[in-house]
C-alpha cells in the first residue's frame, strides 16, 4: 500500500510540474528581472534559462510590446494586483516573433507570475488586429508622451510626477526602502525674466531640465513641476546620499551661465522612511525650500520635524 502511495506522488509531482505545462511559466520581481522560466521557453522559443534568469523582460519583448507593457501593464499591475489576457508579442532566441497571451498576478510575497500563452495559430484577422494594435500603440505612447511631459524641459510635468511618485512610494512601503523627494527653485528667475528676458528665461529652464535629466538615474523621477520649480524623487536613497547628491547638484548647476553670473537653486530635501502621502513629502521638501531661501539661497535644506 505504501508503494502504490509512493509510486501515485511521483506520478503527481511529474503531472502538475510546471514544465509539463503548455505555456510558458515566468516570475519576476518588482523590477521586472526574471528569476524564473519553466522549459516551455526552452522547447517553444529556444530561450536557454541561463539566457533569461537575471535579465530583464525586454529582452524577450519587441520594442512596440515594450512601450506597452512599460507604460500599461506594469502600472495595471502596480495598481490592481492582476492582469488579464494581454496581448504582447515576444521574441524567440533567434530573434522570430510571436504574439501572445499575457496573464500576471503581484503577489504578496513582491514577486509578480505570468503566464504565457501563444497566439501564433489565429486567423488571419486576428493577426491584422494584432498589427493595427501594434500601430495604436506606438501612436498612443507618442500621445501619453505629449500628455505627460513639460513641453519646454521633455521632463515629466505635474501631473504625471504626482502620479508616477505615488506609485513609487507604494513600492517603497512594500521593499521597507527610504525615498528622497528634491525641490529645486531657481534664485532670482523673476529677475532673470525681468532683465534678460523671457527667452532667455527658457533657455535656462532648459538647460536646467537637460542637466538633471542626464545625472539622474533612470530609476529617478525628474519633473518640471511649475514655473521655476523642479521636483526629483530618488527611490532607494538615504539621507547622507541625498545630500552629497544635492553637493553635486549645486556644482553642476553653477556651471551654467546667465549674464555672465551663475545659475544657483535652492534645494529642499524630505526624506521618507515610512509610509507617507506624496502630498506631504512635497510639503515638508516645500517648507524645507523655504528655509534655503530664508538663509540666503544658493543651500540645501533637509527638513526637520521640530
Amino acid at each position: 500500500m505504501t508503494n502504490n502511495l509512493r509510486d501515485r506522488n511521483k506520478v503527481s509531482d511529474f503531472i502538475y510540474s510546471p514544465d509539463n505545462f503548455p505555456c510558458g511559466a515566468l516570475v519576476t520581481n518588482s523590477e521586472r528581472i526574471i528569476t524564473y522560466v519553466n522549459a516551455y521557453f526552452t522547447n517553444e522559443l529556444l530561450w536557454q534559462p541561463g539566457e533569461l534568469i537575471g535579465k530583464s523582460t525586454d529582452v524577450i519583448f519587441t520594442q512596440s510590446s515594450r512601450i506597452f507593457f512599460q507604460s500599461y501593464v506594469i502600472p495595471t499591475l502596480f495598481h490592481e494586483k492582476k492582469c488579464d489576457e494581454m496581448q504582447l508579442i515576444v521574441l524567440n532566441a533567434k530573434g522570430k516573433r510571436f504574439p501572445i497571451t499575457v496573464n500576471a498576478r503581484f503577489a504578496e510575497d513582491g514577486c509578480i507570475y505570468w503566464s504565457f500563452f501563444n497566439s501564433s495559430k489565429r486567423d488571419l484577422l486576428y493577426e491584422e488586429l494584432i498589427k493595427t494594435r501594434e500601430t495604436l500603440e506606438l501612436q498612443a505612447e507618442k500621445l501619453k508622451l505629449l500628455a505627460s511631459t513639460d513641453e519646454l524641459t521633455q521632463l515629466l510635468n505635474r501631473r504625471e510626477m504626482k502620479y508616477r511618485s505615488a506609485l513609487v512610494l507604494e513600492q517603497t512601503v512594500r521593499s521597507h526602502q527610504s525615498v528622497g523627494l528634491l525641490m529645486l527653485d531657481i534664485d532670482h528667475f523673476k529677475k532673470i525674466n525681468d532683465t534678460f528676458g523671457h527667452l532667455e528665461g527658457d533657455r535656462v529652464l532648459k538647460e536646467l531640465g537637460t542637466l538633471l535629466n542626464e545625472v539622474c538615474r533612470q530609476t529617478d523621477l525628474v519633473s518640471r513641476f511649475g514655473g521655476e520649480e523642479f521636483l526629483i524623487m530618488l527611490p532607494d536613497t538615504n539621507k547622507h546620499d541625498t545630500l552629497i547628491f544635492c553637493k553635486r547638484l549645486h556644482q553642476l548647476i553653477s556651471e551654467i551661465e546667465v549674464g555672465g553670473s551663475i545659475l544657483t537653486v535652492s534645494i529642499g530635501v524630505s526624506i521618507g522612511t515610512e509610509k507617507i502621502s506624496f502630498t506631504d513629502l512635497f510639503t515638508q521638501a516645500d517648507t524645507a525650500v523655504y528655509k534655503a531661501k530664508a538663509h540666503g539661497r544658493n543651500r540645501t535644506e533637509m527638513y526637520v520635524n521640530d
